[in-house]
């Protein structure tokens, strides 16, 4: 995997090569958030899901939960 600056912490660390997320974001995600930072991001998506009891199968909980990931990963 290449080094970045990540986006979040500000380090230069190992890229998030296995996010598993599809489209523009999940490039930008990729290119921009560390391996460190997106495994924070899954373990904080879990509590996320649970504390506001988000559907998933629902397009608006979806899209609450990626506003949270893009302000978390400090991806704007």
């Amino acid at each position: 995997m290449p080094e970045i600056t990540c986006s979040r912490c500000g380090q230069t660390r190992e890229a998030a090569g296995n996010a598993s997320y599809a489209g523009e974001l999940g490039d930008r995600i990729r290119r921009k958030v560390c391996g460190i930072c997106w495994q924070e991001w899954l373990s904080t998506q879990i509590i996320l899901i649970n504390e506001y009891r988000l559907n998933l199968g629902l397009e608006e909980h979806r899209e609450a939960l990626r506003n949270k990931m893009k302000e978390f990963l400090k991806l704007g």
